[in-house]
């Protein structure tokens, strides 16, 4: 016998292969300054933390792991360049948590952990429609199949690009450390479809 997977949800690790620069991290720091309280924790009131000149360089970092994401996920031949649109800072402290939320608007997301301990951090994502069964039988022994939700510990330096429809969170924290995750949307310019298929679209 034998079980395929079909249709997976793309969950796309990787990991900054550098040190922020104390400019960077002081640059970082002071957005705390200026946030708004979100449901659970709190997140910077600017929504463009990453056209900040002085972020341009992690920005650029950001931007190439998304073009590894159409790389290597996407596959098209399609004439499209991925950019980043919105960018915000979320601050969760000790018994604070990030609501379950999907991001409209754009086609993939990202989240790059600027601070956070892979043995109490987490983010978790939810099967669409999981919420809607109406046959739910007990199980005894989870896997990927018969799973409603999945958790990956994260730690300091790591990005995660997934697309923006999959519904995500961060359950109640636990640590003494503020847990620093720096979140974005991404979306492209270029052409997509064609044009004798009557499928085009020029964005």
């Amino acid at each position: 016998m034998a079980i395929h997977q079909l249709f997976p949800e793309p969950i796309y690790f990787s990991q900054l292969n550098r040190e922020l620069t104390k400019e960077e991290l002081n640059t970082i720091n002071k957005y705390k300054k200026k946030t708004y309280k979100n449901i659970g924790n709190i997140t910077s009131s600017d929504t463009y933390v990453l056209e900040n000149k002085k972020l341009k360089n992690l920005k650029k970092d950001l931007i190439t792991m998304v073009l590894d994401y159409f790389n290597k996920v996407i596959c098209t031949d399609d004439s499209i360049v991925p950019y980043i649109t919105q960018s915000w800072i979320n601050y969760t402290e000790t018994d604070q948590f990030h609501h379950r939320h999907s991001h409209s608007n754009s086609y993939i997301s990202g989240v790059f952990y600027i601070d956070a301990d892979k043995q109490v951090d987490s983010i978790k994502f939810y099967k669409t429609g999981s919420d809607e069964k109406m046959i739910k039988p007990h199980v005894n022994q989870y896997n990927i199949f018969n799973s409603t939700n999945w958790q990956f510990p994260v730690q300091t330096g790591d990005t995660i690009l997934f697309p923006s429809t999959l519904i995500h969170g961060v359950e109640k924290k636990k640590g003494i450390n503020t847990r620093i995750s720096l979140s974005f949307n991404a979306f492209f310019k270029g052409v997509i479809g064609h044009k004798r298929e009557l499928t085009e679209l020029i964005l």
